[in-house]
């Protein structure tokens, strides 16, 4: 009798497990299934995604087929794409945008491009042109752009004929970048008022001169106009009157001084064809 109760507790026991695993089974089952079905889709996915790596980085639908550029003047397209080592065929996918613009901005006539990829197999290049507005010796003659920035030296293929401004040198420039940057905009700023005078050929600007805080221009025949410091455009106003009535005169100027401190107002003109000065009252 004892063994048969024992029996009877083996068969209740195991009885109970499999009701317990069956409860687990149904408590549990839905989460786990939902863990192995989101583990496959993971699993297809990322398989799925290098396929189609593989595929976009093989396929010929995305080979380079062409190169469109705006902006260019001075830099030519056969040299940005030689520098950015840009070809036909070349896997869009596999281009780095950055580093071709990084490649391209070696050129020196190029101020700032951007790199544009065009799926499935085109490129755009937007380019920036530094604007070449005079020229300054800095030990070798350079370029200044818009902004008083000597971007690169000048070549013989260049073939610029701009001002030239003077007074800093390349000790000074090493020295202090920005604070020579600051006097090469102002000599720009002056340079582009006296331009909006509509010189005429001889009258044409071919240096502005840096003295301290003084400016001088230097006109295409010579003539040297002595601004001094501040107040440029009512001291150019002021010259293209000194001009009109030398003219009108059928006098010639050697240096036309603008820069009595004591008295702004005054002009003293050195003739060319005499020695003497001539101070003349207000020309306001």
């Amino acid at each position: 009798m004892a063994f048969g109760r024992s029996k009877n507790r083996r068969r209740q026991d195991t009885a109970q497990r499999n009701e317990a695993v069956k409860s687990v089974v149904r408590s549990q089952g839905p989460g786990v299934m939902k863990v192995l079905v989101l583990t496959l889709a993971t699993g297809l996915l990322v398989w799925g995604g290098v396929a189609s790596r593989a595929w976009a980085l093989s396929s010929p639908q995305f080979g380079l087929a062409a190169v469109s550029f705006s902006g260019l003047q001075r830099s030519s397209r056969v040299e940005l794409l030689r520098l950015a080592a840009l070809t036909k065929g070349q896997n869009l996918w596999t281009l780095d945008a950055g580093a071709l613009e990084r490649a391209m901005l070696q050129h020196p006539w190029v101020k700032r491009v951007e790199v544009t990829r065009r799926f499935p197999n085109r490129v755009s290049v937007a380019v920036t042109e530094h604007v070449p507005e005079a020229m300054a010796v800095l030990g070798e003659l350079y370029v200044l752009d818009e902004e008083g920035e000597p971007f690169k030296r000048v070549t013989p293929g260049d073939g610029l004929d701009l001002p030239l401004v003077t007074g800093v040198d390349r000790e000074g420039y090493v020295a202090d970048p920005a604070a020579a940057r600051e006097r090469f905009r102002k000599a720009l700023e002056v340079a582009r008022a006296y331009a909006q005078q509509s010189p005429g050929k001889a009258e044409r600007l071919s240096e502005v001169r840096l003295e301290a805080r003084d400016v001088t221009l230097v006109a295409a025949s010579g003539q040297e106009v002595r601004l001094g410091e501040g107040d440029s455009e009512v001291k150019l106003q002021r010259l293209a009157r000194v001009r009109r009535e030398l003219g009108a005169r059928g006098l010639a100027a050697e240096i036309i001084h603008l820069d009595n401190r004591a008295r702004p107002g005054w002009v003293a003109v050195k003739l060319s064809n005499s020695a003497s000065e001539r101070s003349g009252g207000s020309m306001q």
